[in-house]
C-alpha cells in the first residue's frame, strides 16, 4: 500500500513495506501485553482449550478462506485461456511457467551450484503457488532483459534438469560431436568458423561414407538456446532416420544483430556444398578406392525462430551469383516468418487463409470470425448455459447474444430477423493471430517486441513490406516458386499460425501461377489466390506443400517432451518427413502405407490407414495399372481420418508382404501399437463437429460474397 501512496510502486518500496510490517507487529508482540487489548482477552479465555497447533492451522485456514471467498461464493473471474488450449497442453505450459519463476527467482544467486539447486527448488514453490507464478512471470515478462530470457529458454542446461531428461534420449554413439565449420573462400562475411554438433545413430565409418545430411537450425528467438538445449527431440530424428544431424550455434543477438546469423548459416549450407561434406567430416567428392561420390542430399529444418532462417537462406541459395544445388526439402516447424507486428490482417491474406482453411484446417478460419461470438476478443466457440429457470425457452437472454446478434444498423439498412435483409459486405475486420493470441502463455507480445528489438540491433529500420530476408512471408513469388518441396507444422493456437498458412498458400499459389506461364501471362501478374474449385483444375498431382496443424496447441511443443504426449506423435511426423525428403519415394512404399491426396489443398500425406475398411476401400479404388498394394494418387481414396485432411499420422514401420517383422532397412521406422496410433490420431485431428461445420460454412459464403464483389469492383476500375 505504501508503494501506492507514493504513486510508483516498486520492488524497493514494496521490500521496504514487508519489514515495516513485519518489524511493528514483532516490537508490539515483544512491548504489549502478553494477553494482548481488552477487547481479545475474553476470546484468549475461550480459546485457552485449543492447543497452539490449532489456533495456528486454524488461522491460517481462515486467512486462505478469506482470501478467496469471492470464489467460494462464485464471484470470481473466469479463466480466459480456460478453453483455448487442449488439456495437456496447459498442463504442460504451467510446468514451464512454474519452471520460468523458479529459475527467475534464483538467478541472481552465487554461486552456480546454489543457483540450480534453488531454482529446482523455487520452481517446486510455483508448481504448488500457480498463481503466483503466473503473477511473476507477467511482470518480468513486461520488461524482460537478455539475461531473463537466456536463463527462461536455457532451462534444460541445468543439470539437475539435464540429468532427469537424460533417461529420454535415446543413445547415440555419436552425439553433441563439435565441429568448427570454415566459411567460403573470399567470403565477404568474415572468417570466424561456425560452431556445429552433430549427431548420429551410426558409426564413425559409417558418417563418413554418409549421403544425407539433415541441417538444423535450432530456434530460441535469434537470441539463445544453442544446440544442446533441442537434444529431445534431435536424438529421436537422429535414432528414427539414421541420417546425420548437423545443429548449429548460430550467433545470437545482440551480440551479433541481423543479418550476421543468417550470413553465417548460409555459409555453413555454401561450405557443405563446396566440399560435399569434407568440412564437417565426412569422405569429400571422393571415395577410398579413389571414385568420385555423388552429391550428397540436405534437408533444412528449423523450428520457430530457425524456421526464420532456414527460408531466408533458401532465399539466398536462390540468388547466389554461384549456382548452389538446392536442399531436397524444407521443415519449418511453428516458425517466425513476419517481423511486421500488426493487429489487422489485410483482405490478401485472409483471401489466403481462406483458401488454405476450406476443407481442413477450419479452426484457423473460425478464430477470425469475430462477431460470430459473445466477446469480441474470443477465438474460441461460446458455450450456451443452460437457462433452467426461464420461463420461455425460446427467447434468448440479453448476456447470451452474439455480436452479429446484436447489430440493428449496416451500411444504411435495418436489420431484422429475416438473414436475406443482411446487406452483402466485403470482406470483414479480422485480428492477425498474434493479436488473437496476445495472452498466450508461452509467446506474448512483449517478448515478440523484445525479439524483434534484439535481432535488428542498431540497424536502420526495415521495410517490413519487401525486405524477405527478414520476413520471409513477403517473398517474390519468382522465388517461391523455385522451392523445394515445404512441410509446415504448427499449433492450432500459436500466435505464429497465420505465418504458417499464409507462407504456405503463397508458395502453392507461385508454382500453380508458373504452371500457367505458357498462357502468355507475365508472371505474377493479377496474382490472387485461386477458389478452390481453380485449384482442382490446374494442378491434380502436385505436392509443393504439406502443412500439420495440432488441435489446442500453442508455440514450442517440441521442447515439451517430458510432459507432453502429443510431441511424441510430433516427432514421429517430423522424422517421417526427413526420412522421405531423403529417401526415394520408392523406398518407403509398403503393403501397409499409401499416399493421399487432397486436390482441394494440393497436400500429400504419408499415412496408414487405421482400420480395416479403410485398407478394403483404398485397395478396391486402385488406379488401372497400379497394383492395390502400391501408393495411389486416386482423388476418391478416403483420408485415415473422415473429420480433417490436416493431421499428424501414426508412425509406420515398412513390413515385408509376407512377414510381420518389421523391415531391416535403416530408414524404416519405430513400429507403434495399432490402437495406440488410432487413439493418438483421434485425440489430435481437429475436431469437425456440426456447431464448427455450420460457422465454417456461413462464414466461408459471407467471404466468397466479399471477394466477389471486390474482383467486380477490380473488374470495373481498370474498365
Amino acid at each position: 500500500m505504501i508503494d501506492h501512496l507514493l504513486g510508483r510502486p516498486s520492488p524497493s518500496w514494496k521490500r521496504f513495506q514487508v519489514f515495516l510490517v513485519s518489524f511493528i507487529w514483532f516490537f508490539y508482540l515483544f512491548k504489549a501485553d502478553s494477553r494482548g487489548p481488552k477487547f481479545c482477552r475474553k476470546w484468549n479465555e475461550k480459546l485457552s482449550r485449543f492447543t497452539p497447533f490449532q489456533i495456528i492451522s486454524g488461522t491460517l485456514a481462515f486467512l486462505y478462506m478469506l482470501k478467496n471467498a469471492d470464489r467460494m461464493v462464485g464471484l470470481g473471474a473466469p479463466e480466459p485461456l480456460s478453453r483455448l488450449y487442449s488439456r495437456n497442453f496447459y498442463r504442460a505450459t504451467w510446468v514451464l511457467t512454474a519452471l520460468d519463476a523458479g529459475f527467475w527467482t534464483a538467478m541472481s544467486i552465487r554461486p552456480k551450484f546454489l543457483r540450480d539447486t534453488m531454482s529446482i527448488v523455487f520452481s517446486v514453490y510455483y508448481l504448488i503457488f500457480a498463481d503466483q507464478a503466473d503473477e511473476k512471470v507477467r511482470r518480468i515478462r513486461a520488461t524482460i532483459t537478455v539475461e531473463q530470457l537466456r536463463v527462461s529458454w536455457e532451462k534444460t542446461l541445468n543439470p539437475i534438469l539435464r540429468a532427469a531428461i537424460k533417461f529420454l534420449h535415446p543413445h547415440l554413439p555419436i552425439h553433441r560431436k563439435k565441429v568448427l565449420i570454415p566459411r567460403p573462400k573470399n567470403n565477404p562475411h568474415g572468417s570466424r568458423p561456425v560452431v556445429g554438433y552433430i549427431y548420429y545413430a551410426g558409426t564413425q565409418k559409417s558418417f563418413e561414407m554418409s549421403r544425407k545430411l539433415i541441417l538444423d537450425f535450432p530456434g530460441g528467438g535469434f537470441i539463445t538456446m544453442p544446440p544442446p538445449c533441442h537434444e529431445d527431440y534431435l536424438c529421436h530424428w537422429a535414432k528414427r532416420t539414421q541420417a546425420p544431424i548437423l545443429s548449429i550455434e548460430y550467433a545470437k543477438a545482440p551480440e551479433f544483430p541481423y543479418p550476421y546469423a543468417l550470413e553465417e548459416c548460409f555459409d555453413v549450407y555454401q561450405s557443405i556444398i563446396e566440399s560435399n561434406g569434407e568440412v564437417i567430416g565426412m569422405s569429400g567428392w571422393t571415395n577410398k578406392d579413389g571414385s568420385k561420390k555423388k552429391q550428397i542430399k540436405i534437408v533444412m529444418v528449423g523450428d520457430s525462430a530457425g524456421g526464420n532462417l532456414v527460408t531466408s537462406v533458401m532465399f539466398k541459395i536462390l540468388e547466389s551469383p554461384t549456382p548452389l544445388p538446392h536442399p531436397t526439402a524444407l521443415i519449418l516447424i511453428y516458425p517466425c516468418l513476419n517481423f511486421d507486428i500488426t493487429c489487422w490482417m489485410s483482405p490478401s491474406q485472409l483471401s489466403v487463409i481462406r483458401a488454405e482453411s476450406s476443407n481442413s484446417i477450419h479452426g484457423v478460419l473460425e478464430s477470425k470470425d469475430h462477431l460470430r461470438h459473445k466477446s469480441p476478443l474470443a477465438v474460441v466457440p461460446d458455450i450456451k448455459k443452460k437457462r433452467r429457470w426461464s420461463r420461455n425457452f425460446s427467447r434468448s437472454r440479453e448476456d447470451e447474444k452474439t455480436i452479429e446478434e446484436r447489430v440493428k444498423y449496416i451500411s444504411g439498412h435495418e436489420v431484422t430477423n429475416d438473414p436475406n435483409s443482411l446487406p452483402v459486405i466485403g470482406t470483414r475486420l479480422a485480428m492477425t493471430s498474434r493479436m488473437s493470441y496476445f495472452n498466450d502463455r508461452i509467446v506474448t507480445p512483449d517478448m515478440m517486441r523484445a525479439m524483434v528489438i534484439l535481432y535488428l540491433g542498431p540497424n536502420n529500420c526495415p521495410d517490413f513490406s519487401s525486405d524477405y530476408l527478414l520476413s520471409p512471408i513477403v517473398g517474390p513469388d519468382e522465388l517461391l516458386a523455385q522451392f523445394p518441396k515445404v512441410y509446415l507444422m504448427c499449433g492450432e493456437k500459436d500466435p505464429f499460425v497465420d505465418d504458417t498458412v499464409v507462407f504456405a498458400g503463397r508458395i502453392r499459389e507461385a508454382k500453380r501461377r508458373k504452371k500457367q506461364m505458357a498462357n502468355g501471362s507475365k508472371f505474377g501478374e493479377n496474382l490472387r489466390m485461386s477458389s478452390v474449385n481453380e485449384a482442382n483444375k490446374s494442378d491434380n498431382t502436385d505436392d509443393w506443400v504439406e502443412v500439420k496443424i495440432l488441435q489446442g496447441i500453442s508455440h514450442a511443443f517440441l521442447q515439451m517432451l517430458a510432459f507432453l504426449p502429443e510431441t511424441t506423435g510430433a516427432i514421429r511426423a517430423i522424422a517421417r518427413w526427413l526420412s522421405q525428403s531423403l529417401e526415394d519415394i520408392s523406398e518407403l512404399r509398403s503393403e501397409s502405407e499409401v499416399i493421399i491426396q487432397d486436390e482441394d489443398e494440393g497436400l500429400i500425406f504419408l499415412s496408414r490407414p487405421s482400420t480395416v475398411n479403410d485398407i478394403t476401400k483404398i485397395q478396391q479404388n486402385g488406379i488401372k495399372g497400379i497394383p492395390s498394394h502400391e501408393i495411389s494418387h486416386h482423388k476418391n481414396i478416403p483420408s485415415t481420418s473422415p473429420k480433417s485432411s490436416i493431421h499428424v499420422s501414426p508412425d509406420v514401420t515398412a513390413t515385408d508382404k509376407n512377414s510381420h517383422e518389421p523391415s531391416s532397412s535403416p530408414t524404416a521406422l519405430t513400429p507403434v501399437h495399432e490402437h495406440e496410433c488410432v487413439l493418438w490420431e483421434q485425440q489430435n485431428i481437429l475436431d469437425e463437429d456440426q456447431i464448427l461445420k455450420r460457422r465454417r460454412d456461413t462464414l466461408l459464403s459471407h467471404l466468397k460474397e466479399g471477394t466477389t464483389i471486390t474482383s467486380q469492383e477490380n473488374m470495373k476500375t481498370k474498365k
